[in-house]
């Protein structure tokens, strides 16, 4: 068989596959987004009230900033209500939920986020090509990731707000009012000690984790924009498997990629599906920590978290 024939019908394949696991309401992520918004809440107030210090509760904030991205990730998709247009308004507040924590506008990150799709590993057209700068040295790593944030929240300005209604630049703004307030307001009235670093470099901590794993290593070494290898498969350890819940599926981001409509916590079931057909059409397979192609014969498999 032609083998240029034989990639056409593996990909049919892998779309078919794909269909089985999006178009439903991803409770899985409303379910997520509730048990976020609760526990920053719990861990806020709990410091408020002196019940726990700075030293346990920043490093709690930064995993649960890290954390609050992926439901806004998934609402910018409208992966959330599915092929429901009637939950559209669940997809919605599930990503206005979440915006504060990040720093990330909601209705803004829509627009960045997709331009990143259409555009994936092309400079000068992918705004989130700029991270691939975090690999320059300690002081590029820092710049870029400022940098990286300031992307995400100038985009909307930069490039849509001369065409944007004014209901959507009310809503921009009131979204970053709402981000900076909450923190200008908490370090205000809080009199715990530390309470500026909780909420300075704990969300400092938890962006740049984000940047890191969401954005900088799913993508290396930003060689190509094809479809099937502009994305990296992170495979995991055998050891490291009790934590891989930790990357909440972005260690498979080639998923993603490939088909973004499916929800984050069936990354893994569809990656056992059409693993063979991402391989066949050069999908970087490799170790989270080396970068090194791991080949399908020593795979180490890829399970559920």
């Amino acid at each position: 068989m032609d083998h240029n024939a034989d990639l056409h019908r593996l990909h049919r394949e892998a779309i078919q596959a794909a269909k089985a696991y999006m178009g439903e309401p991803a409770w899985g992520t409303v379910g997520f987004t509730l048990l976020i918004l609760a526990a920053i809440l719990g861990t806020l107030g709990s410091f408020a009230m002196g019940w726990i210090n700075v030293w346990l509760a920043l490093p709690v904030y930064a995993l649960l900033t890290y954390m609050s991205y992926t439901p806004l990730h998934e609402a910018a998709h409208g992966n959330i209500h599915g092929d429901r247009d009637g939950l559209r308004w669940l997809n919605a507040a599930c990503g206005m939920a979440m915006a504060p924590w990040i720093i990330v506008p909601y209705a803004s990150h829509k627009l960045e986020h997709f331009t990143h799709h259409r555009h994936t590993n092309q400079p000068g057209k992918d705004p989130d090509f700029i991270v691939q700068g975090m690999g320059g040295g300690p002081w590029s790593f820092l710049k870029t990731i400022l940098q990286f944030l300031w992307v995400q929240n100038s985009f909307f300005p930069r490039h849509h707000w001369g065409s944007a209604s004014t209901l959507d630049r009310t809503i921009y703004v009131l979204e970053l009012t709402v981000s900076l307030g909450w923190r200008v307001a908490f370090a205000a009235s809080v009199s715990q000690p530390g309470t500026v670093p909780l909420i300075v470099i704990g969300y400092l901590i938890g962006a740049t984790f984000t940047a890191y794993w969401f954005a900088y290593r799913p993508h290396l070494p930003y060689a190509t924009a094809a479809r099937y290898q502009n994305t990296n498969s992170m495979l995991v350890p055998t050891w490291l498997k009790p934590l891989e819940w930790l990357w909440l599926g972005q260690n498979l981001h080639s998923i993603h990629h490939l088909f973004p409509r499916v929800p984050f916590y069936r990354y893994h079931a569809l990656h056992r599906d059409i693993e063979p057909t991402m391989r066949a059409h050069g999908t970087p397979m490799i170790g989270i920590f080396s970068r090194q192609p791991i080949p399908a014969a020593t795979d180490t498999p890829v399970t559920q978290p």
